[in-house]
């Protein structure tokens, strides 16, 4: 076992003291993850040269109930350490973007100014969780819900920096309320839209269109996949914003967006 394997179990299990034999079959389950749905107790056994009591103990030790449960873990551990690494081509699988608008979206979020989020029916579960996801990571954040259109824009229309709206298919009332406030009053607008020729997406100073299986099912009753993908999509961007935007001081797509130029251009009358 070489020390790339070492360091690999030691970042996962870091409380838990194994010895090489332990340290041996883990890896070999991390290595053959691919075939794990298959692979018997004695197979590993048998190619880490110790017994099945031994394979017993690992998964007790790791606090798996058992062999199987551990194989499961370890599987599912294996698949979100590789899903983490995002290219741009995995990104846009679920999400269709402009580079530029990428850049201003985070350009907005660099300000750290009041953001305002907003999503009705069940987009409005995204919206509480985009909310939350980014008032976690220190960003002030408020969300439209009770106050109309027009008394929001009112009483924080002056203090936002944007406003992301979410809309499956982009027509429902209340969102084109929002988005024709936000307009008039030239505050940016953020939209995660599954309906690309829609009210909301060509009001959009940032699109991003979501990947929807759904597309005649407006009221959204049916099993789909806007719900999650957009959420998936959400936690990617904010992803890539740590790690590419935040981590080199400019966009994975080119240089800093003068958000602060922006937006008064955009609100001089």
């Amino acid at each position: 076992m070489g020390s790339d394997g070492i360091e690999r179990v030691a970042k996962l299990f870091p409380t838990v003291n194994l010895t090489d034999t332990e340290r041996r079959i883990v890896t070999y389950l991390l290595d053959e993850t691919g075939d794990n749905a298959r692979i018997s107790i004695r197979d590993v056994a048998q190619r880490c040269y110790t017994s099945m009591t031994s394979v017993t103990r690992v998964a007790k030790k790791l606090g798996y109930a058992g062999f199987r449960e551990m194989v499961y873990g370890l599987h599912l551990n294996e698949m979100g350490r590789r899903d983490s690494i995002l290219s741009s081509s995995e990104l846009r699988a679920s999400l269709v973007y402009r580079n530029e608008h990428l850049q201003r979206f985070y350009g907005y979020l660099d300000t750290r100014e009041l953001i305002g989020v907003k999503g009705e029916g069940y987009s409005h579960l995204i919206s509480e969780y985009i909310q939350t996801k980014l008032l976690g990571r220190g960003f002030p954040v408020v969300e439209q819900s009770y106050l109309d259109a027009d008394q929001f824009i009112h009483s924080l229309g002056p203090r936002l920096s944007m406003m992301i709206v979410i809309s499956k298919s982009g027509t429902t009332p209340a969102m084109v309320r929002i988005v024709d406030e936000c307009k008039e009053h030239r505050i940016p607008l953020a939209a995660f839209v599954g309906n690309e020729h829609s009210p909301v997406a060509d009001a959009a100073d940032m699109l991003f269109l979501v990947e929807d299986d759904q597309p005649l099912d407006s009221a959204n009753v049916e099993p789909g996949s806007f719900t999650g993908c957009c959420i998936l999509a959400f936690e990617r961007l904010l992803f890539k914003y740590q790690t590419a935007w935040r981590v080199k001081g400019e966009s994975a797509h080119g240089a800093p967006v003068d958000v602060r130029s922006a937006q008064r251009r955009m609100r001089k009358p």
